[in-house]
């Protein structure tokens, strides 16, 4: 029983052998398990006929003995010195050659179960070298796939290497390139500038060639233009070099100047003739730059005298067309000074400082105080000589409120 315990043994450490082998290895295990089996065959057939002569012996002696104890006769080398039988020492022994025949059958048994064995584990081992054989044929597929992938990465890899260089070298001409371009750029920037400051100025000249906004764009000849900004003005091309934009005229009397707050904003009368430009035009184009203004006066004997202010702006509606003017010059006397940064008044819109209305008490619209040093939207008096606060008046000029005749207001 230990020897055959001993051959299972090995055999398994062969097959795990075996898993873990090579083929080669495999094919030598395999010749070592066919002579195993060989020479187990050989000595389970000389066990065979032995355990088959003890049985034969055993059953004799097991007939004996039956026989012995069942005539009560000793048997001759069991017998006592008295002539008894022992009939326990036979019982004994019975039962001894009855556990070995017992122990011989199963010896027997298990030989020729581990013979059935044998061919199974043969059997296994040429599947387990079949596998292997393809395990090995698997590996070296893949390794040569596997080869051939990495020489394909190595292709792909110089490719990717060339288009690099190539592109670092693109990259570098490009800087070149582009480098050359700014330089150029910079060195002709300055006669770039200078070419839109050109354009530039080109462009405004045009525009204000075809779309006036002053009446320095207009030719050397008095008279009623269009702006750019929609509407129309008297220029006066004439006086002191000329460019001026009149907004104020009485000439006769023809045209009513009490008038209230919304005909002023918008201007009346007639271009040609007496007319008021009008408070919101005048905000519009005093509201950019700087702006002299001009104030012409006549009395009744003809005598004419001037106004001159360097600086002049009425500003927009919303600060109710307040009058800035400054710098006075001209032969007429300075009665406009009192009335800088006062707001427009009208007979139905007071804004003077006055504790009554003094565009209704005077009969006019102007840029009223407490009330004033001049009227000259004032009532006009077709009477020579007359004195009166309420008429056309320039206190300065004559040092009384004298009625005028004429007068222009003009800026450029």
């Amino acid at each position: 029983m230990q020897l055959f315990g001993k051959v299972k043994v090995f055999l398994l450490m062969v097959y795990v052998i075996g898993l873990t082998s090579s083929t080669k290895e495999l094919d030598r295990l395999k010749s070592i398990v066919k002579h195993l089996e060989t020479r187990l065959n050989f000595e389970f057939t000389l066990r065979d006929e032995d355990i088959a002569e003890i049985t034969v012996r055993l059953n004799g002696i097991d007939k004996v003995l039956n026989a012995t104890i069942g005539k009560q006769q000793p048997i001759p080398s069991l017998a006592t010195k008295a002539g008894e039988i022992d009939f326990e020492t036979v019982d004994t022994l019975k039962e001894d050659f009855t556990r070995l025949r017992v122990a011989f059958t199963e010896e027997k048994s298990e030989s020729v179960r581990f013979r059935r064995e044998i061919p199974k584990i043969e059997n296994n081992l040429i599947s387990l070298n079949k596998d292997v054989k393809n395990y090995n044929k698997d590996v070296k597929n893949y390794c040569k796939v596997a080869i051939n992938n990495t020489d394909q990465l190595l292709i792909s890899f110089e490719a990717v290497k060339h288009v690099s260089e190539d592109a670092i070298i693109t990259s570098e001409n490009d800087r070149k390139v582009l480098k050359n371009i700014d330089e150029k750029v910079q060195q002709n920037s300055k006669q770039i500038e200078n070419i839109e400051l050109l354009i530039t100025n080109l462009y405004s000249r045009m525009e204000d060639f075809l779309y006036p906004t002053t009446c320095r764009s207009f030719t050397a000849v008095n008279g009623v233009n269009k702006l750019r900004q929609g509407f129309e003005v008297y220029c006066d091309q004439t006086t002191d070099g000329g460019g001026w934009m009149v907004f104020q005229r009485r000439l006769n009397g023809k045209t009513d100047f009490y008038r209230n707050w919304t005909e002023y904003r918008n201007g009346f009368g007639d271009l040609n003739g007496e007319f008021w430009l009008g408070n919101n035009h005048l905000s519009l184009l005093t509201s950019d730059g700087e702006h002299e203004l001009q104030i012409e006066i006549e009395d009744f004997e003809g005598n004419s005298a001037y106004a001159k202010y360097s600086k002049f702006k009425i500003y927009p509606e919303e600060d109710n067309y307040k009058l800035e003017v400054t710098g006075y010059s001209g032969t007429a006397g300075d009665s406009l000074e009192y009335h800088n940064g006062a707001m427009f008044s009208t007979y139905d819109r007071d804004q003077d400082e006055s504790s009554s209305n003094c565009a209704e008490n005077w009969h006019g619209a102007w840029w009223y105080k407490s009330c004033h040093h001049s009227n000259l939207n004032g009532k006009y008096y077709n009477q020579p000589g007359k004195i009166g606060s309420s008429g056309i008046t320039w206190f300065h000029w004559k040092n009384t409120h004298y009625s005028l005749k004429k007068v222009e207001m003009k800026f450029r």
